[in-house]
């Protein structure tokens, strides 16, 4: 460790550090730094790296009794290693850890939307280290999972079982998260949707009317819809429905039919937002969704998108276009 990382002037003349200096002289001059050190953040940080092989061996044996943590323990270990932080909040951290540091009865509080510092316990470490792991986002990892899992030891990653749904595992229910970085998540895996969205391109050519890079709400109700007859609007938005939503069944999606038959942009981007929800949770199997907003700080967790309707917001679905576009991003109010 080099004397700039400490935050010390290596032109300081009490540090005219040569590399060909005896070990004799070297530990003279550290010894004679730190007898005029009197800054204790500084003096901390001077003690953290003498005890550092320490600290981190420590650490990762925490991280060893949590099996979301073991398979990855040098990054994690290294993650919170390098997380600002006192040698007394990381000691504290260490004997904690055991216990967890998510209010999980809380984080599941449903229809709710609500601070992250309402269900994470503990110091402001834990909040920094929370922060550190919340980006950590490895392929097919979304952010948020990870903390979440490792720093509480009733929450599991659901990758370790085929037999499991959704991201994360609380107790005996399975959560999808969807993490708000820059914008909110789809309601969406493509892997399983089975949209057909050919055959909806197909009944919008046969009316003349082309699709283009394709029809967003907005469009389909400002520009679009006025030029298909009165008597083909119902049979196209049934195929709409169909091509969009495979595993729901055409007398479920009454609303979304009215809003796209006579509803404005902002009726159809609800119905939408709300009908993907069902879709999505019959698809994937989970019981239960989290929504985080990382900028805001701030979780939704639910069973039903109808009971947080009013909390709700979904961005323009394509009626028509890329099936990674049908469906709306969607995030929350706060």
């Amino acid at each position: 460790m080099r004397f700039r990382e400490f935050g010390i002037n290596e032109s300081q003349t009490i540090f005219e550090y040569d590399s060909n200096m005896s070990d004799s002289d070297l530990k003279n001059m550290i010894v004679k730094r730190l007898q005029s050190e009197e800054d204790r953040s500084m003096l901390d940080k001077i003690y953290q790296a003498l005890e550092k092989s320490t600290i981190d061996e420590r650490i990762k044996g925490a991280l060893g009794q949590d099996e979301d943590a073991r398979g990855k323990v040098e990054i994690f270990a290294g993650m919170i290693m390098n997380t600002e932080g006192t040698y007394v909040e990381k000691n504290n951290f260490i004997k904690n850890y055991v216990n967890g540091f998510i209010d999980v009865k809380r984080l599941m509080q449903e229809g709710q939307a609500q601070g992250f510092d309402s269900w994470l316990t503990g110091d402001e470490f834990v909040v920094r280290v929370f922060n550190n792991l919340y980006t950590y986002t490895p392929q097919g990892i979304g952010p948020g999972e990870f903390a979440l899992a490792v720093l509480s030891p009733n929450i599991s990653s659901s990758g370790r079982s085929a037999e499991l749904a959704g991201d994360i595992v609380a107790g005996n229910t399975m959560i999808e998260v969807k993490a708000k970085q820059q914008a909110g998540g789809r309601f969406f895996d493509g892997r399983k949707a089975k949209m057909d969205q050919r055959s909806v391109e197909r009944a919008f050519n046969e009316l003349g009317i082309k699709v283009g890079k394709g029809i967003s709400g907005k469009m389909w109700a400002t520009t679009v819809r006025p030029q298909v007859p009165q008597d083909k609007i119902e049979p196209l938005v049934e195929i709409i429905i169909k091509g969009a939503f495979a595993f729901m069944e055409l007398s479920e999606a009454q609303q979304l039919k009215g809003a796209l038959v006579n509803g404005d942009n902002n009726q159809i981007k609800q119905a939408w937002g709300l009908l993907s929800f069902e879709n999505y949770k019959r698809m994937s199997k989970f019981d239960a969704m989290l929504l985080l907003d990382g900028p805001k700080r701030s979780s939704l967790y639910f069973t039903s998108a109808d009971s947080v309707s009013g909390v709700l917001i979904a961005s323009q679905p394509y009626v028509v276009g890329p099936e990674q576009q049908i469906h709306p991003q969607m995030a929350f109010k706060v």
